[in-house]
């Protein structure tokens, strides 16, 4: 049994309390890791040491110091992949298969990241004859970044690597129950001499006091959080009295709208697909599938035998396609909607927690697919963060179009046709900072990404996920 410490100022180190957070299997509730429960005095030291790394250092003006160390993380977590696809998997539950498409998916982001720190580039203009100006595109100073549980590996990078990449210090606060994963990713970094000392800390503990003490703290200039909007819009709040700069990326309610010319087979398999992949609990999933009343029958058919021909079951089997819920309190909101929506609508399939044999001490629903449900229904408009897909039916273009963009949330969507003017047409008029035309999850670290409404502030990856980690400075020279 390991337990982790915090990494501040280049060092390891136990938080101030004493006291230890559990990390659990939720396929077998047996215990992983333990973790540091910080304190407010733990992050006080790690945004100190940082903030000096960062100013006492050539982090921050030096771009091949910063690519190169981005470069060598990279090659360092590619070299232990297996391992630490093992351990994403033990601690979150997700199926191997799929801890590897993670753990790929960081280390492309951190190599395109590398790519980009020798790219923040401004611009020049002359606004008069005696006058010349450039526009500059300068670190913030030091960040926050605080993940979610569900994609902890992805995510941080995402995140994490356009941070650095512009020349940031940065304070990680990973989610509680997937610190161990963190842990071992920022060991890595640890043993690389390219990062100034200090450049980067990781404490871990609970959102309620390292959260908010980052947020509230007067030297962290800038919060980047991914996770629940409920959550987004109280760090909202905290941060608006530092006028801080903030990035969100929140929930999501993604609707998947398959027109009647659409390959029926491949629209419905990948929209299932996108929703029961990490159990449903993955803010981009494609939760609701909008079906046109002509073809809506047969996609209630072919979504049905995709669900029930999914292998539930613990995430290290090189056969399960769908691991558990990361918790019996999130397992407990997803029955909840689940019986909401069987007293509103129609359970097609699923609709229980699964029980015997290997279930019995994990925590595992089986894939749901619910439909005849209100649009106001709060199955319909709520994110439920567990694999229960919503089928809607609609009878014209318009009609789809308002059903998509009914729900507060405006993360992704997605548009099946033919069609190639009718899917340039939806695809302008869906509220969502991703649509994917004949496809869907098809995301790229070259590929801005972000949210609509609820769902969010700011872009992530490609280079306006570069520049939200930047301030701009305008310098005019009179000649």
């Amino acid at each position: 049994m390991k337990t982790y410490l915090n990494y501040i100022n280049g060092t390891w180190m136990s938080s101030q309390s004493g006291e230890l957070l559990d990390s659990i299997d939720p396929a077998t509730g047996a215990l992983v890791a333990h973790t540091q429960s910080s304190t407010a005095h733990d992050v006080e030291l790690a945004v100190q040491t940082v903030s000096d790394a960062y100013t006492g250092s050539d982090w921050g003006s030096n771009s091949h110091r910063r690519a190169n160390a981005l470069l060598k993380w990279a090659d360092a977590i590619e070299a232990r992949a297996e391992v630490l696809a093992a351990l994403l998997t033990s601690e979150n539950g997700k199926p191997i298969r799929e801890a590897r498409v993670e753990i790929a998916g960081a280390i492309d982001a951190l190599r395109y990241c590398a790519g980009m720190a020798r790219n923040v580039f401004g611009r020049t203009f002359q606004p008069a004859a005696d006058n010349f100006g450039f526009i500059m595109k300068e670190p913030i100073g030091v960040v926050a970044v605080i993940t979610p549980w569900n994609w902890p590996v992805l995510l941080l990078f995402r995140d994490l690597a356009p941070c650095l990449a512009a020349g940031n210090g940065v304070i990680i606060k990973p989610a509680e129950r997937t610190g161990a994963i963190t842990a071992e990713l920022l060991a890595l970094l640890a043993d690389i001499p390219a990062f100034p000392a200090g450049i980067a800390a990781l404490v871990t503990g609970l959102g309620t006091v390292v959260g908010n003490a980052l947020v509230e703290h007067p030297a962290v200039d800038m919060i980047c959080f991914t996770g629940s909007t409920a959550v987004g819009k109280v760090l909202m709040q905290k941060a608006a009295a530092g006028v801080k700069k903030v990035a969100l990326e929140l929930g999501g309610k993604s609707p998947n709208l398959v027109f009647e010319d659409a390959d029926l087979t491949r629209a419905i398999e990948t929209s299932c697909r996108s929703l029961f992949m990490t159990s449903g609990q993955i803010c981009m999933a494609g939760s609701r599938l909008l079906v046109h009343e002509s073809v809506y029958e047969k996609a209630v058919d072919i979504a049905k035998t995709f669900a029930e021909s999914l292998r539930v079951g613990h995430g290290r089997l090189e056969t399960t396609d769908m691991g558990p819920i990361i918790s019996e309190k999130q397992l407990d909101k997803v029955l909840h909607y689940i019986e909401q929506g069987r007293r509103e609508g129609r359970v097609i399939t699923g609709g229980y927690r699964l029980r015997g044999a290997e279930y019995d001490n994990g925590l595992f629903i089986a894939p749901t697919i619910l439909d005849n449900l209100s649009p106001s229904s709060c199955v319909v408009q709520e994110e439920i963060f567990g694999p229960v897909l919503v089928m809607e039916k609609f009878r014209t273009e318009e009609e789809a179009i308002r059903l998509a963009n009914i729900t507060p949330y405006g993360l992704s969507a997605g548009v099946w046709t033919k069609d190639v003017s009718r899917a340039l047409r939806v695809a302008r008029q869906v509220q969502a900072g991703t649509v994917w035309v004949n496809g869907y999850n098809k995301s790229y670290a070259e590929a801005e990404s972000g949210g609509y409404k609820h769902s969010g502030i700011g872009r992530a990856r490609g280079v306006e996920g570069l520049m939200e980690f930047t301030e701009t400075k305008h310098v005019n020279i009179s000649i």
